[in-house]
């Protein structure tokens, strides 16, 4: 149902006043017209805010991401500087073919662990620091609290990412016993390095293990509140850190996968969330945080709320001063349903006051006015004669008919021309003639000698009536008048001739009809003497669309075109010639066409 009809539709069906029915059908167009107004408001405040929530989140994204960048720079000034210490790969070096005593050893090695634990103060996140010799063996292992050790399979996950003469760190993650946490397991950061000395030879391989609040302290405002979800995926694109379950990791890994960079919306728990994506370079960290859309939903339901209320008040407000303003307004229009209503009944004496020039002030006067000539035509013809209430009615439908005016026509005919009243006679039985031909429908054909005749009879009127005299020729032979053709195509374009080509002329007024038979067409040439046409004018009467709203005689004269145009098409209809100042030419192309021998018959008979 189109949306823009449904309260009309309401209106209608409704039984009452047409009070009543104009109160619902505005209320109701008030009531669309506030609904799509607060819709509009409420989806620009959601992309409103939505943008704004977006931009905020995307910029403390962005910062939580820089100071990331800072944690992890630290990170490998840590492990920068235990490599390139002198101390420690001779000690790494040495433990493949120890040397010395055992006492030298255990010196050597409490050494090492002494600097690897004050380089630890300085980073307390590192909470375990392995040292592995060429041969993978390890030789040295420095703890700080009561972190576990990273099982065979965490630590070969994460060497397997190194690359054998770089020193870039390699990340990972992985669950340690704990002794402290309540599943007894602790989630872990993981990160390894090969350890090059200032000569880029390798002498072994680092490995960091550091807890999970290195980042998760950094990314505390963009989770605060557990409003926030975030996911950090380190340079080799696997997960670093989440504060996600598994089921909502998936989700996020496959929203990953998809590739756009813009932001993205995804559902967890029921919830709405935002999320962004920023990448950290060079480092090559991926940094995904999503904001909850919850108190922005809320707001928005509040919002609906509001609306829907405010809603109601203002289509009650607004019936309310319909009602009110309508009072006065539709007074002249109770005032009409008065007057119709005693119309009915009979009373062709009532009338009804004028209180305002607007549209129902018109309706009013028409009213009076059809009213005062409705008696008086009763009163002069039909009251002597009729005597009872159904006969009456008929006599008023009779009168509306426009048979019986036909028929009216031809009684005052025969009483002029008994009168000797020639002239006014032959007017009379011509705009009876052209009565009849116009009752019949523009459908049915007719023949080329009806439309001439129709053609006489309209001249006659216009000379008896209006123009004076105007030299007329009419030439179509005998054998062409049967020819069947399209009913009034000749009329609109002679009623142009008076109306445009003669408006100014007064004498010397030639029209000229000719019809004949030419290449294989009948031609049908209408042609005058008057003013003529610019080039301007001449288009204006092709063309419906340059005609103005009012020019009734062009709009017929298009319709004689579109008629020919649509019915026979190809190579047939109008040409136009004009000449400003000498006159203009219609010439009509129509196809060769017999009526059928039933209508001949009706005719001749």
């Amino acid at each position: 149902m189109n949306p823009i009809s449904w309260p009309g539709r309401i209106a209608g069906r409704m039984k009452g006043s047409f009070k009543l029915k104009l109160i619902v059908l505005l209320s109701c167009m008030v009531a669309l017209a506030f609904t799509l107004a607060g819709w509009l408001v409420y989806r620009l405040n959601v992309q409103l805010m939505e943008g704004e929530i977006s931009k905020q989140f995307s910029i403390a994204n962005e910062q939580a991401l820089a100071r990331l960048e800072l944690t992890f720079q630290e990170v490998s000034r840590v492990s920068q500087s235990i490599i390139l210490n002198p101390s420690i790969e001779s000690f790494v070096r040495e433990s493949l073919e120890p040397e010395g005593g055992l006492f030298t050893q255990y010196k050597n090695r409490k050494y090492v662990e002494e600097q690897l634990t004050t380089l630890q103060v300085d980073a307390p996140s590192i909470r375990s620091i392995f040292l592995f010799n060429e041969n993978g063996d390890l030789a040295v292992l420095s703890t700080n609290g009561a972190s576990g050790e990273p099982g065979p399979e965490d630590l070969a996950a994460v060497m397997n990412k190194l690359e054998a003469h770089r020193g870039n760190l390699v990340w990972g993650r992985a669950s340690l016993p704990s002794a402290v946490d309540p599943g007894g397991r602790r989630t872990v950061l993981v990160a390894a390095r090969r350890m090059l000395n200032d000569e880029l030879i390798p002498y072994g391989t680092m490995v960091m293990v550091m807890e999970e609040s290195l980042v998760s302290k950094v990314l505390r405002d963009l989770t605060e509140n557990g409003n926030g979800k975030v996911l950090l995926l380190e340079p080799l694109g696997g997960l670093l850190y989440s504060n996600t379950n598994q089921e909502e990791t998936e989700q996020l890994m496959r929203l990953i996968e998809a590739g756009d960079p813009r932001p993205q919306y995804a559902k967890m728990s029921g919830i709405t969330y935002l999320f962004v994506r920023h990448h950290l370079e060079p480092a090559g960290f991926t940094l995904y945080g999503g904001v909850s859309l919850q108190e922005i939903q809320r707001k928005n339901k509040d919002i609906i709320h509001i609306f829907i209320f405010a809603g109601i008040g203002v289509v009650l407000l607004s019936s309310l001063l319909i009602t009110i303003s309508t009072r006065s307004l539709l007074a002249p229009l109770a005032d009409l349903m008065r007057g119709l209503r005693k119309l009915r009944e009979g009373n062709f004496s009532a009338r009804i006051s004028v209180r305002s020039g607007d549209e129902l002030g018109f309706i009013g006067e028409s009213f009076n006015s059809m009213a005062e000539q409705v008696s008086a035509l009763i009163n002069k013809v039909y009251l002597a004669q009729i005597s009872q209430r159904e006969s009456e009615l008929k006599a008023i439908q009779a009168q509306l008919n426009p048979h019986y005016l036909h028929n009216l026509f031809n009684e005052l005919y025969w009483k002029l021309y008994n009168d000797d009243q020639a002239e006014a006679a032959l007017l009379i039985n011509a705009i009876s003639e052209m009565l009849k031909y116009s009752l019949q429908s523009v459908k049915t054909d007719t023949t080329l000698g009806e439309e001439l005749q129709q053609v006489r009879n309209y001249i006659k009127i216009q000379t008896e009536l209006f123009t004076g005299e105007i030299e007329t020729i009419i030439q179509a032979e005998e054998s062409l008048l049967g020819l069947r053709m399209m009913r009034c195509l000749l009329l609109p374009v002679v009623e142009n001739v008076f109306v445009h080509a003669f408006r100014d002329m007064e004498e010397d007024r030639v029209l000229r009809v000719k019809a004949v038979l030419r290449d294989g067409a009948l031609q049908i040439e209408v042609a005058d003497n008057g003013c003529g046409m610019d080039d301007s004018t001449l288009y204006a009467l092709k063309e419906a669309d340059a005609l103005p709203e009012n020019h009734k005689t062009g709009i017929g004269f298009k319709s004689v075109l579109r008629r020919i145009e649509l019915v026979y098409g190809a190579p047939y209809g109008v040409a136009i010639s004009s000449v400003k100042g000498k006159g203009t030419a219609v010439h009509i192309r129509l196809p060769v066409q017999t009526m059928p021998k039933e209508y001949l018959g009706e005719g001749n008979g």
